[in-house]
């Protein structure tokens, strides 16, 4: 693991895992589904994917599509009260807003150093992005005596191991700990410069009184199972593959040549209600939530085909996500 640093908190709480806790003392848990769009299509109705786990007053954010910094003040979270950031991969639908947030924490006089944590290539990234907002810092308003500190000096930056089969800590501190593992949404041809640089996570987060598992973008994935066994709620995507390919094939600005990769990308890397299905009941866990919704279109209202053949494998509780929801 590459990750180097540990926070003064995680020190102190590191030989009790969040999960047993005292329940008097649990901060209340929230999953906010901040963005529910799948996919980089900009909508009215649903923002790009972003998510929030709210602990106590703490906000740890999980993938940063466009829009978020505008979904947490809908939400009602403060950008001074995020103490990490999650990217699952690096589709620009999952990290188009990093630079922003980044950037607003420094204007608004956030520099205590926030851990961003992602696929390989995350430190690189953000270093890149630091160093495109060399221009805003030299025109800072405020500052104090002495200006402000540098952008670079406010963030901590990581990349999470290449290869992550079996479910392994990659944070912690005294509200949660955040565990990974790689998934599925990528099919590349072996010995292609993508098959050894890309790669995309899922997370598990255990909080005092809740655990969620959120798939990111996968297809069916064995990791991801064994991340989720035993979750409280398995916080999942979703396609309507039917609906997804029909839209392709009526794309004006999709041409010929590449629909059939495009219709195979959708049908191996992301899951479908089947799919959501055998992973639920398999991993043992409560409850589904339904987000990242693809086509996810505006004005569209028969849900059924997200949740179509869900059941009978898994028959607890499934919900379909609407932005800025809590669970």
């Amino acid at each position: 693991m590459k990750i180097l640093w540990m926070m003064a908190a995680a020190m102190v709480t590191a030989a009790v895992p969040p999960a047993v806790l005292a329940a008097d003392v649990a901060p209340a848990a929230a999953f906010v589904t901040l963005g529910t769009g799948g996919g980089p299509v900009i909508r009215r109705e649903r923002a790009e994917p972003a998510n929030a786990v709210v602990v106590g007053d703490s906000v740890y954010l999980f993938d940063v599509g466009a829009g978020t910094e505008r979904q947490m003040v809908a939400a009602g979270l403060s950008m001074h009260k995020v103490k990490a950031v999650f990217v699952s991969h690096h589709h620009i639908d999952h990290n188009a807003d990093l630079g922003q947030i980044l950037a607003s924490r420094w204007m608004f006089n956030s520099y205590q150093p926030l851990p961003v944590i992602g696929p390989p290539g995350t430190a690189r990234m953000v270093a890149d992005l630091v160093a495109a907002a060399r221009t805003v810092e030299l025109a800072p308003i405020g500052g104090g005596p002495g200006g402000k500190p540098p952008l670079a000096s406010t963030v901590k930056a990581a990349d999470l191991d290449a290869e992550m089969d079996e479910p392994a800590e990659i944070y912690r501190d005294a509200n949660l700990r955040v565990l990974a593992v790689t998934n599925t949404h990528y099919h590349f041809p072996p010995g292609s410069p993508q098959a050894a640089f890309s790669r995309s996570y899922a997370f598990r987060i255990e909080t005092p009184g809740r655990v969620y598992v959120f798939t990111g973008d996968t297809g069916p994935s064995k990791n991801v199972e064994r991340l989720a066994r035993g979750a409280d709620v398995l916080v999942s995507e979703v396609i309507n593959l039917d609906s997804m390919v029909g839209i392709l094939k009526r794309a004006p600005d999709l041409k010929p040549a590449m629909l059939p990769s495009m219709i195979r990308h959708m049908e191996q890397n992301h899951l479908t209600p089947v799919e959501i299905g055998k992973l639920a009941t398999a991993a043992g866990v409560k409850e589904v939530v339904l987000t990242h919704l693809a086509p996810g279109e505006d004005g569209e209202r028969d849900l059924s085909g997200y949740v179509r053949g869900i059941q009978p494998a898994f028959m607890g509780p499934v919900r379909i996500a609407s932005d800025l929801q809590r669970f």
